[in-house]
């Protein structure tokens, strides 16, 4: 229910990214009546149990600027044998909210816009419990959302040693297992940049810290180049000298972060 002795902004004000309502509706989204070229709103209810916001805490508490609006996505149920990959990482465009039902995720393949005045009336569902879980969950949309566009060819020639590190990752028992368990990202970065006629390609891996990591530093170094050599380039791309670069997120250098662009393997933060 509404507090009644609050008012609109007042109310809001309790509001924060990853805090839900339940049962206030559909999900609406842009369709083609038929017979027309024109789009129109239309209505899905099905596995709807309702919308999570997903726009950041200090755009939900402000309307200056223009801010009358915030971004929700749908919860929607899932099957209970997808929920362990989800919660790894391994669907990014679905995520877990802490203090939703089991079986309820975010579902951020599809987005909507709410205008404030109806976010007040709903009766506001706090997401998260944890600071840790609050900040996965904006991790997970940074991800969906802030995920660099690879050119096509660079994801065909990669897409083998993406399937070898998911393949592996998940083996307890094996050494190639517990090095990529030892990674927190895997990077690539182009000079002199993707959009060049021809791009030297460097991998830039980020360990966990030491005390965190199940293999020594060598264990982890030797299983990324035996692998990343398998890698068939085409036109245009060559490895760079070194091709891999390892370390921890203290020891790297700034350059190497923001010169390279994480690639799809957000499961390895799990």
């Amino acid at each position: 229910m509404v507090n009644q002795g609050l008012g609109k902004d007042d109310q809001l004000r309790h509001w924060r990214q990853g805090d839900y309502a339940l049962n206030v509706g559909g999900f609406l989204y842009a369709g083609t009546p038929e017979g027309s070229d024109l789009f129109d709103a239309e209505e899905t209810t099905d596995e709807i149990v309702g919308l999570i916001v997903i726009s950041q805490t200090c755009d939900i508490i402000r309307r200056t600027g223009g801010r009358h609006y915030v971004a929700v996505c749908p919860l929607i149920e899932v099957d209970p044998g997808e929920l362990s990959a989800i919660q790894k990482g391994r669907q990014p465009y679905l995520t877990d909210v802490e203090n939703v039902d089991e079986g309820v995720v975010a579902d951020l393949r599809r987005v909507m816009s709410v205008h404030k005045d109806v976010l007040h009336t709903w009766e506001r569902q706090n997401g998260f419990s944890s600071d840790a879980k609050r900040l996965r969950f904006a991790a997970a949309l940074e991800r969906k959302f802030g995920q660099f566009a690879f050119p096509d060819e660079f994801d065909q020639a990669t897409k083998e040693f993406r399937g070898r590190v998911w393949s592996r990752h998940n083996k307890p028992d094996s050494e190639p297992g517990k090095a990529y368990r030892s990674l927190e990202q895997i990077r690539f970065s182009a000079y002199p940049d993707w959009t060049a006629e021809h791009r030297k390609v460097t991998v830039v891996a980020i360990m966990r810290e030491t005390d965190d990591c199940e293999v020594e530093r060598h264990v982890i170094h030797r299983e990324l180049n035996d692998n990343l050599i398998k890698i068939k380039w085409p036109k245009g791309y060559e490895w760079n000298e070194p091709p891999c670069i390892l370390g921890t997120a203290i020891e790297l250098s700034a350059s190497d972060l923001i010169s390279s662009q994480r690639g799809d393997f957000d499961y390895l933060c799990y």
